[in-house]
């Protein structure tokens, strides 16, 4: 048997509190920890920690790496600081790749830019671009924008939900929700491309401190993933996937709800009620207040949620509803109240954003659990940011309120979306939470992204603390958390996943 032994620890385990001293590990499992020099085993492998502290590895509980997988050759444009600068980088790329080909782009941000804070159009890639096709994706993947090259491939149906137009009916370029979803099936990713992309995604999580991520996918994604795992092509953090609702009779006549590969495992079914604040298409009761004729768009009503939460209870499929304006909120939770749903199963809301006082009641009766992205606080509920500017002043104050849901008895669990990916700072969104009174405490926010993202997919008996029995997912840190004054400083120095050292910086 294999058994590791790291020394000279400071371990953060929410169930032993804080100890300093040895961690012993066997066959990838927490065997003991002890705070005594009593650490020699014959045969062992020994790490040095040098007096860094431990805690459990990240559990990203809302994450798309496998999409970032997909993309291994689109262009990132997430760095892009101006429209003139998306422009000119659009260009160059056309005249590199030559006449036909397909740009396709992700990662952008209007809200960020520095010059105009709006959405590019068909116009401005038909000028950069006239003879390539191009689509290029919004970062929170509820909007893209294609050129007339693009639109012509793509043969978008006009009763589509989604596609934009200007006063004179004219199509603008962009394409949201329905439209964008039709768009992307027609857009190809190579097996090559994918394996590349999935090893690139796997180190990055190690980079970050993240040894398991909650995943939305469809049919294709798991069928490539699985061919993947069967070429045995390492794959190095575990996935806990939710499959989109319009393959749910696929599942449950097959028998998928029950699918463990391993690394791989189907928790359930993902359900998207509305999209987001950044595409203006999050359900609102009142309009948004830069674009007062605009309420968002409630992608399914209160009947057709309803007999989908029946169907997915009955068959045992955890469901993760996508909800993220009040009105959404609204129907979603009067859609579980209706459906008789199970508290046991553990029912998820994702993003739960613009949070009113009888939302929290009906949570917590429900026995709803919130898989919740600090780093959108960091990102865009700043002061002056984006959702103060979508919003307005009294609904930015409500958004995000993890601490009074905390407070409430409410399970919240952490994840990022990949907006960006990065634990740390969704640490830091937490705990400097622009609202005094939502802001969560270092431990309360490390615990909802380990042992509540662990809870949140039923596994809190295997991972998201350090204790005996648990496996032996560990992120090294390079500062104390007692004492670091501005967690923007805190790096991940070391991941061990499964027992073994899979990242190390010091």
């Amino acid at each position: 048997m294999s058994t590791i032994v790291l020394t000279r620890a400071r371990i953060f385990s929410f169930s032993e509190g804080i100890l300093e001293g040895c961690l012993i590990i066997r066959n990838g499992v927490i065997e003991d920890i002890r705070t005594s020099n009593e650490c020699l085993f014959p045969n062992a492998k020994y790490v040095d920690i040098k007096g860094k502290t431990i805690i459990p590895a990240f559990i990203d509980a809302h994450a798309h790496l496998f999409s970032i997988a997909a993309r291994y050759e689109w262009v990132d444009l997430s760095a892009i600081p101006t429209m003139e600068d998306l422009k000119k980088t659009l260009g160059k790329i056309a005249n590199a790749i030559g006449p036909g080909k397909w740009i396709l782009g992700y990662g952008w941000d209007e809200s960020k830019w520095r010059d105009e804070k709006r959405y590019p159009t068909v116009k401005d890639l038909d000028e950069v671009a006239p003879s390539n096709p191009v689509l290029i994706r919004r970062i929170d993947g509820h909007l893209a924008v294609v050129n007339s090259m693009a639109l012509e491939l793509l043969n978008i149906p006009d009763n589509i939900r989604g596609i934009d137009r200007d006063s004179e009916g004219r199509k603008t370029g962009i394409l949201k929700e329905d439209a964008l979803e039709y768009a992307m099936k027609k857009v190809k990713y190579k097996l090559e491309s994918l394996s590349k992309g999935v090893l690139k995604v796997t180190k990055m999580a190690w980079e970050k401190g993240v040894s398991m991520s909650h995943e939305t996918f469809s049919l294709e994604d798991l069928s490539l993933l699985s061919y993947i795992l069967n070429r045995n092509e390492y794959l190095g953090i575990e996935f806990y996937i939710f499959v989109l609702e319009k393959y749910i009779d696929y599942i449950i006549d097959r028998g998928l709800n029950k699918l463990d590969l391993g690394k791989v495992r189907i928790g359930g079914i993902k359900v998207f009620s509305d999209g987001s604040i950044g595409a203006r298409t999050a359900a609102l009761r009142e309009p948004y207040r830069d674009d007062p004729s605009n309420r968002g768009m409630l992608l399914k009503d209160k009947d057709e949620l309803v007999e989908l939460f029946k169907k997915a209870d009955k068959a045992n499929l955890q469901l993760a509803i996508h909800a993220i304006g009040d009105r959404a909120i609204d129907t979603v939770l009067e859609a579980l109240k209706e459906a008789k749903v199970r508290k046991e199963l553990r029912h998820r809301i994702e993003h739960f954003e613009l949070v009113q006082e009888e939302h929290i009641e009906l949570v917590k009766k429900l026995g709803i659990v919130l898989s919740m992205q600090p780093n959108f606080v960091g990102q865009w509920q700043m002061p002056g940011g984006m959702y103060e500017k979508r919003l307005g002043k009294e609904r930015w104050r409500k958004m995000n309120p993890f601490k009074k849901l905390l407070d409430a008895g409410i399970l919240v669990a952490f994840g990022s979306d990949c907006m960006p990916f990065d634990p740390i700072f969704g640490l830091w969104s937490a705990v400097n939470h622009p609202i005094q009174e939502y802001r969560t405490s270092v431990e309360e926010a490390i615990k909802a992204y380990t042992l509540n993202a662990a809870y949140a997919a039923h596994e809190e008996k295997l991972r998201g603390d350090i204790k005996p029995g648990n496996i032996a997912d560990l992120t090294i840190l390079s500062h104390d958390l007692t004492r670091i004054n501005d967690l923007r400083d805190l790096r991940v120095i070391g991941t061990i996943i499964r027992g073994e050292v899979r990242y190390i910086s010091y």
